[in-house]
Protein backbone atom coordinates (compact mmCIF):
# COMPACT_ATOMS: atom_id res chain seq x y z
CA UNK A 1 0.00 0.00 0.00
CA UNK A 2 1.54 3.33 -1.06
CA UNK A 3 1.78 6.43 1.14
CA UNK A 4 -1.31 8.07 -0.38
CA UNK A 5 -3.51 5.05 0.32
CA UNK A 6 -2.09 4.68 3.82
CA UNK A 7 -2.95 8.29 4.64
CA UNK A 8 -6.46 7.94 3.16
CA UNK A 9 -7.21 4.83 5.21
CA UNK A 10 -5.73 6.37 8.35
CA UNK A 11 -7.85 9.51 8.01
CA UNK A 12 -10.98 7.40 7.50
CA UNK A 13 -10.49 4.90 10.32
CA UNK A 14 -7.96 6.48 12.68
CA UNK A 15 -5.79 3.35 12.68
CA UNK A 16 -3.54 1.23 10.47
CA UNK A 17 -2.68 -2.40 11.22
CA UNK A 18 -1.06 -4.86 10.94
CA UNK A 19 2.09 -3.26 9.56
CA UNK A 20 5.26 -5.38 9.22
CA UNK A 21 8.51 -4.23 10.83
CA UNK A 22 10.83 -6.68 12.58
CA UNK A 23 12.52 -9.74 11.12
CA UNK A 24 12.52 -13.04 13.03
CA UNK A 25 16.04 -12.29 14.23
CA UNK A 26 15.04 -8.78 15.37
CA UNK A 27 12.01 -10.18 17.22
CA UNK A 28 14.14 -12.69 19.11
CA UNK A 29 16.72 -10.04 19.93
CA UNK A 30 14.06 -7.59 21.19
CA UNK A 31 12.52 -10.27 23.40
CA UNK A 32 15.92 -11.17 24.84
CA UNK A 33 16.85 -7.53 25.37
CA UNK A 34 13.56 -6.79 27.13
CA UNK A 35 13.87 -9.77 29.47
CA UNK A 36 17.42 -8.63 30.18
CA UNK A 37 16.23 -5.38 31.81
CA UNK A 38 13.58 -7.11 33.96
CA UNK A 39 14.16 -8.38 37.46
CA UNK A 40 14.85 -12.13 37.65
CA UNK A 41 11.61 -14.06 37.35
CA UNK A 42 9.62 -10.92 36.42
CA UNK A 43 8.19 -9.78 33.08
CA UNK A 44 6.67 -6.39 33.95
CA UNK A 45 8.61 -3.16 34.38
CA UNK A 46 6.96 -0.70 36.75
CA UNK A 47 6.96 3.05 37.13
CA UNK A 48 9.73 5.07 35.56
CA UNK A 49 11.67 1.99 34.44
CA UNK A 50 9.13 1.23 31.73
CA UNK A 51 9.33 4.71 30.18
CA UNK A 52 11.77 6.57 27.93
CA UNK A 53 13.79 3.44 27.24
CA UNK A 54 15.08 5.04 24.04
CA UNK A 55 17.09 7.49 26.18
CA UNK A 56 18.73 4.72 28.21
CA UNK A 57 19.01 1.58 26.09
CA UNK A 58 20.46 1.73 22.57
CA UNK A 59 18.39 -1.28 21.49
CA UNK A 60 15.16 0.56 22.40
CA UNK A 61 16.32 3.61 20.42
CA UNK A 62 16.91 1.32 17.44
CA UNK A 63 13.36 -0.02 17.67
CA UNK A 64 11.89 3.47 18.03
CA UNK A 65 13.84 4.61 14.96
CA UNK A 66 13.27 1.42 12.97
CA UNK A 67 13.14 2.27 9.22
CA UNK A 68 9.92 0.32 8.64
CA UNK A 69 8.16 2.22 11.43
CA UNK A 70 9.47 5.65 10.47
CA UNK A 71 8.48 5.13 6.83
CA UNK A 72 4.84 4.77 7.87
CA UNK A 73 5.01 7.55 10.46
CA UNK A 74 6.44 9.98 7.91
CA UNK A 75 3.66 9.13 5.45
CA UNK A 76 1.11 10.21 8.09
CA UNK A 77 2.65 13.27 9.80
CA UNK A 78 5.33 14.42 7.38
CA UNK A 79 9.13 14.10 7.08
CA UNK A 80 9.94 15.95 10.31
CA UNK A 81 9.39 13.61 13.25
CA UNK A 82 9.92 14.00 16.99
CA UNK A 83 9.77 11.18 19.53
CA UNK A 84 7.97 12.46 22.62
CA UNK A 85 7.50 9.36 24.81
CA UNK A 86 8.28 5.67 24.56
CA UNK A 87 7.00 3.16 27.09
CA UNK A 88 6.69 -0.59 27.47
CA UNK A 89 3.11 -1.80 27.71
CA UNK A 90 3.15 -5.26 29.24
CA UNK A 91 0.53 -7.61 30.66
CA UNK A 92 1.79 -10.64 32.54
CA UNK A 93 0.03 -13.99 32.05
CA UNK A 94 -3.24 -14.54 33.88
CA UNK A 95 -3.52 -10.97 35.18
CA UNK A 96 -6.48 -8.61 35.44
CA UNK A 97 -4.94 -5.39 34.12
CA UNK A 98 -7.08 -3.51 31.60
CA UNK A 99 -7.38 -0.14 29.88
CA UNK A 100 -10.75 1.62 29.94
CA UNK A 101 -12.10 3.34 26.81
CA UNK A 102 -10.22 6.60 26.34
CA UNK A 103 -8.56 9.05 23.95
CA UNK A 104 -4.85 9.73 24.36
CA UNK A 105 -5.07 13.42 23.48
CA UNK A 106 -7.59 14.29 26.20
CA UNK A 107 -4.89 14.64 28.86
CA UNK A 108 -1.91 15.50 26.67
CA UNK A 109 -3.24 19.02 25.94
CA UNK A 110 -1.02 19.57 22.88
CA UNK A 111 -2.33 22.34 20.62
CA UNK A 112 -2.99 22.34 16.90
CA UNK A 113 -5.41 24.32 14.73
CA UNK A 114 -7.37 21.25 13.53
CA UNK A 115 -7.44 18.36 16.00
CA UNK A 116 -8.82 15.70 13.61
CA UNK A 117 -5.72 16.17 11.43
CA UNK A 118 -3.24 16.77 14.27
CA UNK A 119 0.12 15.29 13.22
CA UNK A 120 0.63 12.97 16.18
CA UNK A 121 0.57 9.19 16.03
CA UNK A 122 0.99 6.36 18.50
CA UNK A 123 2.83 3.25 17.32
CA UNK A 124 2.19 -0.03 19.18
CA UNK A 125 5.05 -2.39 18.26
CA UNK A 126 4.40 -6.01 19.22
CA UNK A 127 7.43 -7.64 20.87
CA UNK A 128 5.27 -10.72 21.44
CA UNK A 129 1.97 -11.65 19.80
CA UNK A 130 -0.94 -9.44 20.84
CA UNK A 131 -4.41 -10.94 20.46
CA UNK A 132 -7.87 -11.06 21.96
CA UNK A 133 -6.90 -13.72 24.50
CA UNK A 134 -3.91 -11.88 25.95
CA UNK A 135 -5.44 -8.41 26.08
CA UNK A 136 -4.78 -6.80 22.70
CA UNK A 137 -6.04 -3.29 22.05
CA UNK A 138 -9.63 -2.76 20.93
CA UNK A 139 -10.56 0.31 18.90
CA UNK A 140 -13.67 2.06 17.68
CA UNK A 141 -12.85 2.86 14.02
CA UNK A 142 -13.70 6.37 12.89
CA UNK A 143 -14.03 7.77 16.43
CA UNK A 144 -11.23 10.32 16.00
CA UNK A 145 -13.22 13.39 14.93
CA UNK A 146 -13.42 15.31 18.22
CA UNK A 147 -12.39 15.37 21.86
CA UNK A 148 -14.81 13.61 24.19
CA UNK A 149 -15.22 14.39 27.89
CA UNK A 150 -13.58 11.93 30.26
CA UNK A 151 -14.16 11.15 33.91
CA UNK A 152 -11.77 9.58 36.40
CA UNK A 153 -12.87 6.17 37.66
CA UNK A 154 -9.91 4.73 39.56
CA UNK A 155 -9.80 0.93 39.71
CA UNK A 156 -7.05 -1.28 41.10
CA UNK A 157 -6.73 -3.13 37.79
CA UNK A 158 -7.05 -0.14 35.45
CA UNK A 159 -3.59 0.46 33.94
CA UNK A 160 -4.35 4.10 33.06
CA UNK A 161 -2.83 6.69 35.37
CA UNK A 162 -6.13 8.13 36.59
CA UNK A 163 -8.47 5.36 35.54
CA UNK A 164 -9.76 7.87 33.00
CA UNK A 165 -12.75 6.82 30.95
CA UNK A 166 -14.54 8.50 28.05
CA UNK A 167 -18.15 9.43 28.77
CA UNK A 168 -19.10 8.43 25.22
CA UNK A 169 -21.06 5.17 25.24
CA UNK A 170 -19.15 2.68 23.10
CA UNK A 171 -21.01 0.16 20.97
CA UNK A 172 -18.84 -2.90 21.60
CA UNK A 173 -20.31 -4.55 18.51
CA UNK A 174 -18.44 -2.00 16.39
CA UNK A 175 -15.16 -2.41 18.26
CA UNK A 176 -12.27 -4.18 16.53
CA UNK A 177 -9.46 -6.19 18.10
CA UNK A 178 -6.05 -5.04 16.92
CA UNK A 179 -4.42 -8.45 16.61
CA UNK A 180 -0.69 -8.30 15.91
CA UNK A 181 1.93 -10.95 15.40
CA UNK A 182 5.28 -10.34 17.07
CA UNK A 183 7.22 -7.89 14.91
CA UNK A 184 4.13 -6.13 13.54
CA UNK A 185 2.83 -2.74 14.63
CA UNK A 186 -0.27 -0.59 14.61
CA UNK A 187 -0.51 3.20 14.25
CA UNK A 188 -3.43 5.10 15.73
CA UNK A 189 -4.69 8.68 15.96
CA UNK A 190 -4.55 10.40 19.40
CA UNK A 191 -8.33 10.97 19.31
CA UNK A 192 -9.20 7.34 18.49
CA UNK A 193 -11.23 5.66 21.22
CA UNK A 194 -9.43 2.53 22.37
CA UNK A 195 -9.31 0.09 25.28
CA UNK A 196 -8.05 -3.38 26.13
CA UNK A 197 -8.96 -6.28 28.38
CA UNK A 198 -7.00 -8.53 30.74
CA UNK A 199 -4.47 -11.17 29.74
CA UNK A 200 -6.26 -14.50 30.22
CA UNK A 201 -3.54 -16.48 28.45
CA UNK A 202 -0.47 -18.30 29.78
CA UNK A 203 1.93 -16.04 27.85
CA UNK A 204 2.98 -12.41 28.39
CA UNK A 205 1.85 -9.63 26.07
CA UNK A 206 4.76 -7.24 25.51
CA UNK A 207 4.54 -4.09 23.41
CA UNK A 208 6.64 -0.97 22.88
CA UNK A 209 4.47 2.14 22.56
CA UNK A 210 5.95 5.29 21.03
CA UNK A 211 4.38 8.73 20.52
CA UNK A 212 5.62 10.51 17.38
CA UNK A 213 4.89 14.22 16.88
CA UNK A 214 5.42 16.77 14.13
CA UNK A 215 7.37 19.88 15.24
CA UNK A 216 4.35 21.91 14.08
CA UNK A 217 2.35 20.75 17.10
CA UNK A 218 2.57 23.08 20.11
CA UNK A 219 3.16 21.47 23.52
CA UNK A 220 1.06 22.36 26.53
CA UNK A 221 4.00 23.63 28.59
CA UNK A 222 7.76 24.10 28.24
CA UNK A 223 10.19 22.53 28.61
CA UNK A 224 8.84 19.80 26.35
CA UNK A 225 11.58 17.33 25.52
CA UNK A 226 11.69 15.28 22.32
CA UNK A 227 14.17 13.38 20.18
CA UNK A 228 14.38 14.63 16.59
CA UNK A 229 14.45 11.26 14.87
CA UNK A 230 13.74 12.38 11.29
CA UNK A 231 14.06 15.59 9.27
CA UNK A 232 14.45 18.97 10.96
CA UNK A 233 12.70 21.21 13.46
CA UNK A 234 12.30 24.76 12.20
CA UNK A 235 9.32 25.57 14.44
CA UNK A 236 11.08 25.99 17.77
CA UNK A 237 8.15 24.61 19.76
CA UNK A 238 10.06 21.77 21.41
CA UNK A 239 13.23 21.19 23.44
CA UNK A 240 15.58 18.56 22.07
CA UNK A 241 17.28 15.62 23.74
CA UNK A 242 18.91 12.55 22.22
CA UNK A 243 19.62 8.96 23.27
CA UNK A 244 22.74 8.66 25.38
CA UNK A 245 23.56 5.37 27.11
CA UNK A 246 22.73 3.13 30.05
CA UNK A 247 25.02 5.08 32.42
CA UNK A 248 23.99 8.68 31.76
CA UNK A 249 20.52 8.09 30.33
CA UNK A 250 18.62 7.73 33.65
CA UNK A 251 19.19 11.39 34.59
CA UNK A 252 17.90 12.46 31.19
CA UNK A 253 14.92 10.15 31.56
CA UNK A 254 14.08 11.70 34.92
CA UNK A 255 14.13 15.17 33.37
CA UNK A 256 11.80 14.05 30.58
CA UNK A 257 9.42 12.33 32.98
CA UNK A 258 9.09 15.51 35.05
CA UNK A 259 8.30 17.50 31.89
CA UNK A 260 5.55 15.02 30.88
CA UNK A 261 4.11 15.09 34.39
CA UNK A 262 4.03 18.89 34.33
CA UNK A 263 2.13 18.84 31.03
CA UNK A 264 -0.29 15.98 31.70
CA UNK A 265 -0.37 15.26 35.41
CA UNK A 266 0.50 11.65 34.56
CA UNK A 267 2.17 9.46 37.15
CA UNK A 268 3.68 6.43 35.46
CA UNK A 269 2.73 3.23 37.25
Amino acid sequence: MNAEHLLKKYRETGILYPMPALSDAEIQQAQNDYCGICEPGQIVLHGERRTFGHLVHPWVAQLVAHPAVLKVVRSLIGPDVLVWVSEFNVKAPRTEGFFSWHQDLYYWRHRYADLPTIPIVTVWLAITDANQENGAMRVLPGSHSALIRHVDKPHQHNMLTRGQQATHEVDERRAMHVNLNAGEFSVHHPLLLHASGPNSSDLPRIGLVTRYISPRVIPAVRPAYTWLVSGEDSSGNWDHVAPIDVLTGPALREKCIKAVQAATGACFK
